[in-house]
């Protein structure tokens, strides 16, 4: 079975309940106003009384993905784990400041001996309203899975391979969120060369929890 790049119709996520315990006291930060400067007005100002997520925190993220969806390594389950830094400091209280990008670096491990990889990247995380936000993220990844296919794995093609998706997410406090993301590696239709013309991919669907400090 060949996967043709494309996003499968039906969405299967697999749920990873994880508990962030041990972190420990962190420093105290200033206020906002102190770090941010004035609050962006417009279309991204935050809404009264709702908790909104700060890209101006480092936050650590767990999840559980079903991997792999509509390809032959369908059926088994990712552990991620990532670290998202904060934003960038440029455009701090500017309507704008949403274009600047925070840094992230994780890891999907498959627990049932499918592909797996390590990536970093760019993720813009967009807060909309009533701690509502979202995020697309745009990067690179280096796997351990097939170049070429075999029973179990799909073709990979090549390394390094294009890493790409988005999150929506949900801020039930300060410092605790939910998402629901969308994750997809591939080679990019032979963007690196000839030796790099499969371009099968994986989609993975999950939940995370994140923990900003």
């Amino acid at each position: 079975m060949q996967n043709r790049n494309r996003l499968s119709v039906w969405i299967a996520a697999a749920l990873l309940l994880a508990a962030l315990v041990g972190a420990g006291p962190f420093v105290s930060r200033a206020s906002a106003a102190d770090i941010l400067g004035p609050e962006p007005s417009g279309l991204f100002a935050p809404t009264p009384g709702a908790a909104m997520i700060d890209p101006y925190r480092a936050e650590v993220r767990v999840g559980g993905f079903a991997h792999g969806v509509g390809s032959i390594e369908s059926g088994t389950v990712d552990f991620n784990a990532e670290l998202v830094l904060p934003r960038l400091p440029f455009g701090q209280g500017e309507w704008w400041s949403f274009l600047v990008p925070r840094p992230h670096i994780g890891a999907m491990a498959n627990l049932d001996n499918r592909s797996s990889y390590v990536y970093a990247g760019a993720v813009w995380t967009i807060p909309l309203w009533y701690g509502v936000f979202i995020e697309p993220f745009f990067g690179g990844a280096a796997h351990n899975g097939s170049l070429v296919g075999t029973r179990d794995l799909v073709a990979l093609g090549c390394q390094p391979l294009f890493h790409v998706g988005g999150s929506v997410g949900y801020t039930v406090t300060s410092n605790l969120h939910v998402m629901f993301t969308i994750d997809h590696v591939s080679n990019g239709n032979e963007v690196f060369g000839t030796d790099c013309n499969r371009n099968q991919g994986l989609n993975n669907y999950g939940l995370r929890l994140g923990y900003s400090f």
